[in-house]
């Protein structure tokens, strides 16, 4: 049974992250982000991913906390 739930997660996270890619080599245009008193000037496919690396990484250290337990 955890087999099945383990290929199940990893094919839902590879049709995640394949459709990801996808819209990120869509968006590729430079842009002009402001948070805060930052400014930033890069490629979409450059902010997404680090809006998707910072996203994984808080999830990751969460279920490590939660783990802990």
């Amino acid at each position: 049974m955890s087999q099945k739930v383990s290929n199940t997660k990893l094919i839902i996270g590879s049709i995640a992250l394949l459709l990801m890619l996808i819209f990120v080599l869509q968006n590729m245009e430079v842009v002009s982000v402001e948070f805060l008193v930052w400014r930033i000037q890069a490629s979409r496919i450059i902010i997404y991913l680090a809006i998707f690396l910072i996203g994984f990484f808080i999830g990751w250290i969460g279920r490590s906390l939660h783990r802990r337990k």
